[in-house]
């Protein structure tokens, strides 16, 4: 029987059957608009080995976080290197309608200052190359770290400097310090005089950190200086700017040699720093004391400026310290570590 609505107002009901037949059971759908917000984390870059890469940012996404270390400078089972900067925060792209490629630089560290042979005592590669340590006839100084960096179209948006190499000293009296390597904060460090004391005392100047803040542009570190005590000084090279080194960034200086023994190298960067001063005093042919000493090498500088107009940076945090300048018994762990960087977009 059919039933009209005439008979359902008269009081007679459908069966069951009709209801289910008429499409009970329909679930309802809910449509509910959504907007794709301009960070989500779909994917991730992680890097920790030295070498030049190329991350293809897709259309559409704008915010980049970034995590970048530079890498540490050569020490030694005494004395450190420096340790490279690392710097945290957020790239934001003006705009991305087509996708972008990033470059990026993971710099290389310093080997150590300890021994003569052929690979001791080299400075990392990077975005500015950490300064060789000088190359005496007994130890060579500590090499610089290289810095690191995250590059658009060639032109820095953030770097990470490297940390500056160990000095050396060789010497028939007390040797009080070699001097450790300066390490990338937020105001780059010097690296640490050499000193030595006793009837030949002298004292060697470190290389100055590369000079100036990471929100704006620095400048290479002061080239150590001539020191003071016995006999006579040599001053470390300075380190070099933005533009003139490895990469596009500033190289570390390189270590002076001083007959025994050999200063440290600088620390890439934004800007190198300047690379230890050395003195000697005395006479080394086996007769007589003498001192030969060679301070330690300055950081590098990091930046977090950004590309006017094309790249902002927010919410960084650092330089601070990545903790990887060389120190330890073995070569390997005396040579600094290199860098690393994770992007995730």
């Amino acid at each position: 029987m059919s039933i009209n609505t005439s008979e359902q107002d008269a009081g007679l009901r459908p069966s069951r059957r009709a209801i289910v037949r008429s499409g009970a059971w329909t679930v309802p759908v809910i449509a509910i608009a959504t907007t794709a917000p301009a960070y989500a984390a779909s994917f991730t870059f992680t890097r920790g080995t030295a070498d030049t890469y190329t991350v293809q940012i897709p259309a559409g996404f704008r915010e980049i976080a970034y995590d970048l270390a530079g890498a540490g400078g050569g020490g030694s089972s005494s004395y450190s290197g420096g340790d490279g900067g690392r710097v945290t925060g957020t790239i934001t792209l003006t705009s991305n309608p087509n996708g972008v490629a990033l470059t990026v630089i993971v710099g290389a560290g310093g080997t150590n200052g300890l021994g003569t042979a052929n690979g001791d005592g080299r400075g990392g590669s990077g975005f500015g190359a950490g300064g060789d340590g000088g190359r005496g006839d007994s130890i060579v100084g500590g090499g610089g770290g290289g810095g690191s960096a995250i590059l658009l179209n060639g032109v820095p948006v953030i770097v990470a400097g490297g940390g500056g190499g160990k000095g050396s000293t060789s010497s028939t009296v007390n040797i009080v310090s070699t001097g450790n390597g300066g390490s990338s904060l937020a105001v780059a460090q010097a690296g640490g005089n050499a000193q030595t004391n006793g009837g030949v005392s002298v004292t060697a100047g470190g290389g100055g950190g590369a000079v100036g803040s990471p929100a704006g542009p620095t400048t290479g570190g002061q080239a150590g200086g001539v020191g003071s005590g016995s006999g006579t000084g040599t001053a470390g090279t300075a380190g070099g700017n933005l533009g003139s080194g490895a990469n596009g960034g500033g190289d570390g200086g390189t270590g002076r040699r001083v007959r025994e023994a050999g200063s440290g190298g600088g620390g890439g960067g934004y800007a190198g720093g300047g690379s230890g001063g050395v003195r000697t005093a005395g006479s080394n042919n086996g007769f007589s004391n003498y001192s030969d000493a060679g301070a330690a090498g300055g950081a590098g500088s990091s930046f977090i400026g950004g590309i006017a107009g094309v790249a902002s940076v927010s919410g960084s945090v650092g330089p601070v310290s990545a903790g990887n300048g060389g120190i330890g018994t073995t070569a390997a762990a005396q040579r600094g570590r290199d860098g690393s960087v994770t992007l995730k977009y």
